[in-house]
């Protein structure tokens, strides 16, 4: 564990948040007359913030509607953020023991701040998470690599001294961009094939396997 501060994706890294997130996708779909998508072609969408997800499902560009359909599904989602939503296996461990070695964590995602927290907090994981940066926190998100700078600063460490941890590439450009060394986990939502085109410096396949890098 050469690494000061490690820095994590939230959604198909630290958690598997795959059937409340489809839940509140359809609740919005069916809230704005529309059918219900099956889970898989949800998550295909996933990764690139709230706005993304649903213009992706609707298949519009439409702001309006998008408008309204990110209200709803905000909602019904802070309302119902932790019904399936469980960690990753190992995941919990992890974040125990680099606390414990006096690492610096944060969770970097395009999901909602608000949410994220909300669902770290259901989870019993915000103890172990120092900073939580959202999608909507800053004026840009992943792939930015802003967020991760931001981060970086905060806790007055080096990009070199950092890892960025994530399922999709976003996680991988948005830490190349800001110098750290990047790890894809290969369990999650996000698209292996362009994500491993962005050259990680690491791909792991279990949590457990931070603490080896």
């Amino acid at each position: 564990m050469n690494f000061k501060a490690y820095f994590f994706d939230l959604d198909g890294t630290l958690i598997d948040s795959s059937k409340d997130i489809a839940q509140a996708t359809n609740y919005t779909l069916q809230a704005l007359g529309y059918s219900p998508m099956p889970e898989e072609e949800i998550m295909k969408h996933v990764g690139y913030g709230g706005r993304k997800l649903l213009e992706g499902v609707l298949g519009k560009s439409d702001q309006e509607l998008i408008d309204r359909a990110v209200s709803i599904f905000r909602e019904y989602y802070f309302e119902n953020p932790v019904v399936y939503t469980q960690p990753y296996p190992n995941a919990v461990e992890l974040l125990e023991k680099l606390k414990k070695e006096g690492k610096k964590l944060a969770v970097i995602t395009n999901k909602y701040e608000n949410v994220s927290k909300e669902i770290l907090k259901k989870l019993g994981l915000n103890d172990y998470i120092d900073m939580v940066i959202g999608g909507d926190s800053l004026e840009e998100k992943k792939p930015s690599p802003k967020p991760v700078l931001f981060a970086i600063e905060s806790f007055g460490d080096k990009p070199k001294d950092t890892l960025m941890i994530g399922d999709s590439e976003t996680d991988i450009i948005s830490g190349k961009k800001a110098n750290t060394k990047t790890c894809l986990v290969t369990f999650g939502y996000g698209k292996k094939d362009l994500a491993v085109s962005y050259k990680p410096d690491y791909i792991i396949s279990s949590l457990k396997e931070v603490l080896t890098l």
